[in-house]
């Protein structure tokens, strides 16, 4: 099944032009500033590729997954085999997966070889490959609310187009306001919103090597709002596997 579905990505261009995107952020960085370190090239594509990009084009490619054997009016056929709506969801959900972490991926690559490319050291190289892939990860429960709803909603490509993107610039905002980051880690709003917690993970691994005393002054502000790694993989993934649990029930409910 994840094969088939990975099968029918391959046939998209749509997905393949979204995926050579991960590219772009990078090099316009690279291009326009001088600070070409490769901490900060890839805090690019863990932060603006990731929240402003990856997030919309995961809800997109669910749509699309999703939608599919509506519109092609093949579903019948699917539940004749018999495969079961579970296991559909789960496998176009892997799929979805495996694009977010190698988006990511493909981002961190292309920050190093810039990074190579303009002289500057390749320092902590390794921590920053595994930083891009558990973002991935992280992007894909982050996403997991927005597909659920778009599902939930069984509306056209442009409904779920639309609410990506809302989805993704509302989390945008949120991450860098102070009442949404600077928040102790309990059960509050804050905490369960997706974007701002992975802000408050990631933040903590931004080298602070020739930056000034404004965002030094900041980072010291910032720092005992910081989770761990555990605890942000804990409560994002907790909370993909209750969104991926009501979207199986309502993928179940819907007519064939």
């Amino acid at each position: 099944m994840i094969v088939c579905e990975f099968g029918k990505l391959k046939r998209k261009k749509l997905f393949r032009i979204a995926f050579l995107t991960t590219f772009v952020m990078p090099l316009l960085y690279f291009l326009i500033l001088d600070n070409t370190t490769l901490d900060n090239i890839m805090s690019v594509v863990r932060t603006d590729n990731a929240f402003l990009l990856l997030i919309p084009f995961s809800v997109v490619l669910a749509a699309n997954l999703f939608f599919e054997e509506h519109d092609c009016d093949t579903l019948k056929n699917l539940m004749c085999i018999p495969v079961t709506k579970g296991r559909l969801t789960l496998a176009k959900l892997f799929v979805i997966l495996i694009f977010d972490i190698g988006y990511e991926l493909a981002g961190g690559i292309s920050a190093v070889l810039l990074t190579d490319i303009s002289g500057e050291s390749l320092e902590g190289l390794w921590q920053e490959i595994f930083l891009a892939a558990e973002t991935g990860i992280l992007i894909w429960a982050a996403a997991m609310p927005c597909i659920l709803f778009v599902v939930w909603c069984n509306r056209s490509y442009i409904i779920s187009v639309i609410i990506a993107f809302s989805y993704a610039a509302i989390n945008f905002i949120l991450h860098v306001n102070d009442r949404f980051i600077m928040v102790p880690f309990g059960f509050n709003i804050p905490t369960l919103l997706p974007v701002p917690m992975i802000s408050r993970w990631l933040y903590q691994y931004h080298s602070l090597e020739g930056a000034g005393q404004e965002m030094i002054d900041f980072y010291n502000r910032f720092r005992p709002y910081f989770v761990s790694t555990p605890v942000i993989f804990a409560v994002l993934l907790g909370e993909a596997a209750v969104c991926v649990i009501l979207m199986i029930q309502v993928y179940r409910k819907q007519s064939v």
